[in-house]
This record gives structure tokens, sequence and C-alpha cells, in this order.
């Protein structure tokens, strides 16, 4: 029998009330679990003509037509593949990637004024997708978080506070790769939230080995207005691994929405000097609960704010000797997938591989299952 890998949070909520002079406390318990159930590999970067299967940074489900969207990023050529992914005892069979779309603007006034870096992808209505972009901050190019049709034509771009851009009358800016990484729809399906994947420059430090760094910023937009309304800060971990050589990073990759204030967040580590065993991946449970609202904040360094909590759910580690060399890859996506045989629900991960020959990275999914207990 094999052994399954489970992380178990538990959060309690207590409500007190007073009632003629007596005090009725009333306890909430909310309780995950997360188990490893399968990788798959994709070794086929050929399947079109002209284009590589690699650096797959976002990925998510549609449910009504039970197919998979995939978000690429290489900023030569944005675009994102649709394919469908067969389930069966709890077990990836099998992938096909059937279709790829191009990101095009017939007026070319937005593709124009930016660097199209795409890191995360989901649906925003029946016929519409909405994407997260990086830009390039060192090239004077803003991030964006912008809505295509169906067939890959932009059509919007939605308002951003001016310390996410590159705008010389801010005070505050984002550091270069280190921008707009997650997407998440909210559960009210009233608008979505948009995860940083490091702190700003005014904000405080990156992460290092030695010290956790400054919180990033975690957005939601309202889709009737198109304006932001709220923002909570994540607190990042420190480098799990000291880098042996100049380059290390720890961020937030990607988030979902589980309930009004709890999120699964993925933070991906990498320290350069370690060959294919760099990367650091764990799942938190983070709770806004009593978290501020720093939206209005033009900076976060020396202010006073409550940052959401965070407790570990699932650290890749206890499961690295179970996939392929060992590798634990570059995961930058995660998207709810279908409802197991079992009743519980699947969470499915992709790693950007950076276009990477197979001995080095590789084309990643992998296969969670997630068990809510009251």
């Amino acid at each position: 029998m094999k052994k399954t890998f489970i992380y178990s949070i538990i959060s309690s909520f207590i409500t007190i009330s007073i009632i003629s002079c007596s005090t009725i406390s009333e306890v909430t318990t909310e309780q995950y679990e997360v188990n490893y159930l399968d990788e798959y590999v994709i070794y086929n970067d050929t399947i079109f003509p002209g284009s590589k299967i690699g650096g797959l940074s976002g990925i998510t489900y549609h449910s009504k037509k039970d197919s998979y969207y995939f978000v690429c990023d290489d900023a030569h050529k944005p675009r994102y593949y649709e394919g469908t992914i067969s389930l069966h005892n709890n077990k990836i069979n099998n992938l096909k990637i059937n279709k790829l779309t191009e990101i095009k603007d017939t007026n070319q006034l937005f593709l124009k004024n930016t660097i199209i870096d795409l890191e995360a992808i989901r649906i925003f209505e029946e016929n519409k997708l909405i994407f997260t972009s990086e830009g390039s901050i060192k090239e004077d190019y803003n991030p964006s978080v912008f809505i295509t049709d169906s067939l890959g034509n932009y059509l919007e771009n939605i308002k951003l506070p001016s310390y996410f851009l590159v705008n010389k009358n801010s005070e505050n800016t984002p550091r270069h790769n280190g921008v707009f990484e997650g997407l998440a729809p909210d559960i009210s399906n009233s608008g979505y939230w948009i995860s940083m994947e490091l702190p700003l420059e005014l904000d405080g430090k990156e992460p290092t080995f030695q010290s956790s760094g400054a919180p990033v910023r975690i957005t939601h937009f309202d889709i009737n207005t198109r304006k932001t309304d709220f923002q909570f800060t994540y607190p990042l971990d420190k480098l799990t691994k000291d880098p042996k050589e100049k380059f290390g990073v720890n961020g937030v990759t990607d988030l979902l929405q589980l309930s009004k204030n709890k999120f699964i967040i993925i933070e991906r580590g990498y320290a350069a000097g370690y060959g294919t065993q760099g990367n650091t991946v764990r799942l938190y449970l983070a709770d806004l609960k009593n978290a501020t609202n720093t939206l209005g904040f033009d900076k976060l360094k020396n202010q006073k704010y409550q940052v959401a909590k965070k407790q570990l759910l699932f650290d890749f580690e206890s499961v690295r000797s179970k996939l392929t060399n060992h590798i634990v890859d570059n995961i930058e996506g995660i998207t709810l997938g279908p409802i197991l045989s079992n009743g519980n629900q699947s969470l499915i991960l992709i790693a950007d591989n950076n276009f990477s020959p197979v001995s080095k990275q590789i084309n990643q999914l992998i296969l969670l299952e997630l068990i809510k207990k009251n």
C-alpha cells in the first residue's frame, strides 16, 4: 500500500456575543488536507509547427467544456493552448493539446505599447479570457491585466494603481520580473484577485536565505466597475536553500480562493548552484480575516498594517523522491480541476520549464487532492 502524504490545517474562529450579561461562544472549525496523487511530464515540444511547448506558466480548467487552458510566457509570441487531461483512478492518464491561440490586437495599440510576458490565465466570461502579464520593468513596459475574446483578440486592459506601473511620477515601483504572477476568480464571481511575485521596491526587501523580506500585495478588482477595491498583504518565507551562486528568489506564483477569507498560495523558491534540485515549492493556506486593506498605501515600508496569516498546507519536498529525476520543477500555475471519483476536489499544477532541455527542466503536471472537513 502506498504511503500518502497529508498535511492538515486547522483554523478556529471564535465569535463572542453578549446576551443578558452572559457570554456565548460559537466555534467554527475548517480543516483542509492535501494528498499527492500523480505526476505527468509533457515531453513532446513540437506538437504544433513553429511552436515549442514550453514556458507553461499558468493553467485553468473550463468545467463546462471539460478542457484546460495553458498560458505560455514566450514574450516574442504570446499564446495559449487548449487541451484535455484524462484522469483515471486518481492518475493522469493522458494529456492532449488540441489548439494554439496567439494574442492579437487588431488596432495594435496595446501590443505596441507593451511587452506581453504572460503568467496567468482564467476564464472571464463564457467566451472571454483574462490574463496577467509582467511586462518588462527594466525596459519601461508596464505589467498588465487584460481581457481577450475566445479567439485571442485583445478587448480591454484593467486600470491598476500607479505603484504597479512604470511611472516616473510614482514614488514606488515594481521590481523587474517580480510583478503579476497569480490570478484567481473570487468565490462570489464578482471579481478577480491579482498577486505580485515580489514586494514593490519601497514596500521592502526581497527574501534572502537570512531574511523573509517584505510582504507582497494581493489585489482585488470588481468586474462591474473595472476598479480595484481591496488589497491584502501576504508574508513571504525566506529562501530555504542558500544560493551557491549569485541568484536566489522566493515569491508567490499563483493562488486560489477557497472561501471568503481562505486562499491557497503557491510559494516557489529557487537557489542557484543546485542543478535540477534548486527549486522549493510549498502550498500555504492564507487567512485574510484580520488583514489590513493596504490598497491606499503608496508604500508599505514604515507603515502599520496586519498581514494575512499563513499555515503550511503542503511541501513538495515530501514527494520529491516520487517525481521524475527527483525534480520539483518551477511550479507557477494551479487550478481547481474536476471532482474526483471519490468526491474530493482535484488540484492540477503546472511547471514552467523556461524552454530548457529536458535534462535541466521539465513540463511537469502535478495532480493533488484537496479535502475539506468541517
